[in-house]
């Protein structure tokens, strides 16, 4: 019955995203609409296949399948403790510790509202965990479809480059995969940054995009708070690079410096509360959970400017370059070293075989880019004490600044002299 389901909604939803609107728009082939949902799909069953067989269902995607039919039979049997139970907190603490990573209604609440998206789901699946991907992901599809939709718009001729950025990183596809948050987070940021850049592009905010922002921010903030913190400068600095017509990257440098002044002096500003404090306190809650095999050392955070400064080379090095080549801790890690590796070798032929930038590359957004995704990329140092861990936080910003690499690069330039060496 589980095959005859998958098959059955397989194809409803390709045929749905066929007529879908947004994708549509797009300008994508159909047979290659399909073929990229198609991956989307295989790799929802992959990760879910791995992670049952590799950890005998004892992870995070099955946990969340499982209480996802818990929740289903609570909605059959007790309708009014099904709708509620969402918004009562259970702790002594009732609904303090936003930030907090452990005992706390806010962070179970993160996982709650997936768990409640997967028992909706199970109303059509009877809980079956790749039927429940299958729903999941053709939700997910939409996010990478809202990024191509946007990279499109400034690199007119790369469509085929953006595909591969947009669409076919491999542990993107991999992790934004999974039914957990990973994915809501890639959906949700890529249909905030899509609304934005339209919006301003357009130069036309109607309610939909206003109530389409204030969605994504909401969702975003319940499972990833964090990465709307982080959010809050790259975005200021974009928009008013791109409606005061000023250079980007002098608006971003400011907008940083300013955000940085504010970050560290909050706690003098306004008493009883500290981000920089926050921040160190995510790291030693890392560092509670269980240890494992992929786990690198990571210096102590101090709530203090000065040791945030001292920790980033090491918060860079671990975000940027590692897993390093040859660094297997285990064999699983193999796939995302050779990625890696690649990314890296990819950075050196932009260094090298940079092609000139063509009129209507939005440098506003690239600025966005970059600046957001180091910023998440040296909090993830910062605070991630786990290879495994760390591969995944990371894997949901890697379009933005690989596409932008992939189209850059002089690919015609090193073609020729490949075959000039021939």
């Amino acid at each position: 019955m589980p095959y005859f389901l998958f098959a059955f909604y397989l194809v409803v939803f390709g045929w749905l995203l066929l007529k879908a609107p947004f994708i549509k728009k797009a300008g994508l082939d159909n047979k290659l609409v399909l073929a990229l949902f198609f991956f989307k799909i295989v790799a929802g069953v992959t990760i879910g296949w791995f992670s049952l067989h590799l950890y005998n269902a004892a992870n995070d995607y099955w946990d969340v399948n499982r209480e996802g039919l818990k929740e289903y039979q609570l909605l059959r049997s007790n309708p009014h403790e099904y709708f509620t139970n969402l918004f009562r907190s259970d702790y002594p603490n009732g609904y303090a510790g936003l930030f907090d990573s452990f005992g706390s209604f806010w962070n179970d609440l993160r996982t709650n509202v997936i768990i409640k998206l997967v028992s909706v789901f199970n109303i059509f699946t009877g809980g079956n965990y790749y039927v429940n991907s299958l729903f999941f992901n053709s939700l997910v599809f939409f996010g990478h479809v809202a990024l191509y939709r946007v990279f499109i718009k400034i690199y007119t001729d790369r469509s085929r480059l953006i595909i591969i950025g947009c669409f076919l990183l491999p542990s993107t596809l991999y992790f934004s995969s999974g039914i957990h948050k990973d994915g809501i987070a890639f959906l949700m940021l890529a249909m905030l940054l899509y609304t934005v850049f339209y919006t301003l592009k357009e130069n036309r905010l109607g309610l939909k995009r206003i109530l389409v922002l204030l969605f994504t921010l909401a969702i975003l903030f319940l499972v990833r708070n964090f990465v709307c913190l982080a959010l809050a400068p790259a975005l200021i600095a974009w928009v008013l690079s791109d409606k005061m017509k000023w250079r980007p990257l002098p608006v971003f440098i400011s907008v940083y410096l300013i955000a940085g002044l504010l970050l560290f002096n909050y706690h003098r500003l306004f008493p009883g509360g500290d981000p920089v404090q926050t921040i160190t306190k995510k790291q030693s809650d890392f560092e509670q959970l269980m240890s494992s095999k992929t786990d690198v050392k990571v210096d102590s955070l101090q709530p203090n400017f000065s040791s945030f400064v001292r920790n980033s080379p090491q918060a860079f090095n671990h975000s940027l370059l590692r897993p390093y080549l040859m660094e297997l801790p285990s064999r699983i890690l193999l796939p995302m070293n050779i990625e890696l590796f690649a990314y890296q070798v990819l950075l050196l032929l932009f260094l090298f075989f940079r092609r000139k930038r063509v009129n209507g590359e939005n440098d506003a957004f690239i600025c966005f880019a970059v600046f957001f995704t180091f910023t998440m990329f040296l909090f993830i140092g910062y605070i991630v004490p786990n290879l495994g861990s760390l591969v995944r936080y990371r894997s949901l910003y890697l379009p933005l600044i690989i596409t932008p690499l992939l189209c850059r690069v002089d690919w015609q330039k090193i073609l020729s002299l490949i075959k000039i060496k021939k």
